[in-house]
């Protein structure tokens, strides 16, 4: 199965909230920090699940002030 990843900025008082809704999702993604500090992360997850994890970050873009900045 081919993998990818998205890098997301977004406040870092929320980094830890964003892991916890994303692990809800029956652990859909794996959220590694990048830097605490500027809330910098990257999400890699499967492929096939780009669309419905898309769909979740553009719900969560308002209340956690994040900014999709690169995906591959």
């Amino acid at each position: 199965m081919k993998s990818s990843f998205l890098l997301i900025k977004l406040d870092p008082q929320k980094l830890a909230y964003l892991k916890f809704i994303l692990e809800g999702y029956d652990h859909l993604v794996i959220l590694s920090v990048l830097d605490s500090k500027k809330g910098l992360a990257k999400i890699h997850f499967f492929e096939k699940e780009k669309f419905l994890i898309k769909e979740i970050l553009e719900d969560l873009k308002e209340i956690l002030s994040l900014e999709l900045t690169n995906i591959s």
